[in-house]
């Protein structure tokens, strides 16, 4: 009678079912780690296209709509179209592990390697993407001043500047996100300097939203029509004083492309695995890559706050 092996059991694509299992545990993985990720516009890229264009529209003044005359055809207008280009950049990481180390851990070492691994690639998704934000031009500094290099300790993120960067997005009319909001990342010494000086009646807490389940990853709160995004892993500028900023955005400010399906893909290969370079099976492996690419696509939709903290 023929027995049913693991390596036997395939998908129809013929993957093997245990790479199945450990590529669920490095996407289950990302989202706790994701902070950027939640203020851009996601595309999945289909096989066979090396490069993705994203097309914008120019805002179409309303002075373009006119009244029109019965049995007339209206004048019409040009509207304005600008494109970017984007390509994948490819990251990976693999980590090696011995067969004694798997065979006498107290813990199952593959299935964790493979839980940090994801969390080690989330870090690097949401650096990746924080890059694209960083370059925006459109800059408010703490305290009034006129550059970064003005930054003093005392110029600390406060509530009437995110007002102002809400409110230039809404002149502009940048679109909101499908909540209504618009939606900021700050650092984590950036939002305890905003909870001690923030006025009662302007922070509404996520525990007081209405739908606490529609609470995004890292938000503690929302001001004035912006959803607030905590980051542990935003980076910092060197300046005069260690300068900490802050991202308002509206919809489709920055677009991210990912070149496979699941964002990423987990290769975990057993240390008894073993082949030409690992005759006696005494190395094996847990890695994961990701390919993607972005751009700034509506640089009037995004606003940067750049602020001093308090060190915590």
């Amino acid at each position: 009678m023929a027995t049913t092996i693991s390596s036997n059991v395939t998908t129809s694509g013929g993957t093997n079912a245990l790479g199945i299992l450990f590529d669920r545990k490095v996407i289950n993985s990302l989202q706790p780690a994701l902070y950027f990720e939640s203020l851009a516009t996601i595309k999945m890229v289909g096989q066979g296209n090396y490069t993705d264009r994203f097309a914008m529209f120019d805002q179409i003044a309303s002075a373009s709509v006119t009244s029109l005359t019965e049995a007339t055809n209206p004048t019409g207008v040009a509207v304005t179209l600008t494109t970017a280009d984007v390509t994948p950049s490819q990251y990976g990481i693999s980590v090696e592990v011995s067969d004694l180390v798997v065979l006498t851990a107290m813990i199952d070492l593959l299935t964790e390697a493979t839980t940090e691994v994801g969390f080690a690639v989330a870090r690097k998704i949401d650096s990746v993407i924080q890059t694209i934000f960083a370059g925006g031009s459109n800059v408010y500094y703490a305290g009034g001043k006129a550059s970064r290099a003005a930054l003093g300790a005392g110029d600390l993120l406060d509530a009437n500047i995110i007002v102002k960067a809400g409110q230039k997005l809404a002149k502009g009319a940048a679109p909101r996100f499908a909540d209504g909001f618009y939606r900021a990342v700050a650092t984590v010494d950036q939002i305890y300097d905003l909870k001690s000086n923030t006025s009662a009646g302007q922070w509404v807490d996520v525990s007081k939203y209405a739908q606490p389940n529609a609470i995004l990853n890292g938000e503690i709160g929302s001001l004035n029509g912006v959803r607030i995004i905590q980051s542990p892993n935003t980076d910092t500028f060197s300046s005069t004083v260690t300068v900490h900023p802050m991202y308002v955005c509206g919809m489709g400010a920055v677009r991210v492309s990912y070149w496979l399906p699941n964002r990423v893909k987990s290769y975990v290969i057993p240390p008894e695995q073993a082949n030409i370079a690992n005759p006696l099976g005494q190395k094996g492996s847990v890695g994961a890559k990701v390919n993607l690419g972005g751009a700034r696509t509506q640089a009037a939709r995004l606003v940067r706050i750049e602020t001093a903290a308090t060190t915590l």
